[in-house]
């Protein structure tokens, strides 16, 4: 018997042509999931800065995160990982980096939206040091037609 082993997590920048793969992602993780031309347009900008995941270096994206930066801000506009890659370090790999990405470009504070209602990404969250600063009532629709309240949370990143 083989013992257990954690796959490898090979990071790389976004690239336009994988807009396919984050739609599906992405729609899989919200009730209203952006489209491939969203996302195009989204990796295009050079205020945007993302990161896509791998367990090789060809293997499919198993998640990413999207973030824009303007001035000395940026805003995590979307962090995924697939349900079948979750629990294997993937979002903290993914995260980590993008940190430092963030840095470089000169970001001194970062921003993001949770639901509420995410357990799990407020942990999640919280072991990066990002606090709620602020709430946004019904802002996330939801699959019963409620509407969620969202979590601003921030992070200084100097």
């Amino acid at each position: 018997m083989v013992p257990w082993r954690q796959k490898p997590i090979v990071l790389r920048n976004l690239r336009t042509d994988d807009a396919p793969r984050l739609a599906r992602l992405h729609a899989n993780a919200f009730h209203r999931g952006w489209g491939e031309d969203e996302f195009e347009q989204l990796i295009a900008s050079a205020s945007s800065v993302g990161e896509g995941a791998a367990f090789s270096e060809r293997g499919n994206l198993q998640g990413f995160v999207l973030s824009r930066i303007a001035a000395t801000e940026a805003e995590i506009l979307s962090i995924v990982v697939d349900p079948t890659a979750r629990r294997k370090g993937v979002a903290r790999a993914l995260l980590s980096h993008h940190l430092e990405r963030l840095r470089e470009r000169s970001a001194r504070e970062l921003f993001l939206e949770v639901d509420e209602g995410n357990s799990a990404a407020l942990a999640f969250y919280e072991n990066f040091d990002l606090k709620p600063v602020a709430s946004r009532q019904a802002y996330y629709p939801r699959a019963s037609g409620e509407r969620g309240t969202a979590l601003i949370l921030r992070r200084a990143l100097d």
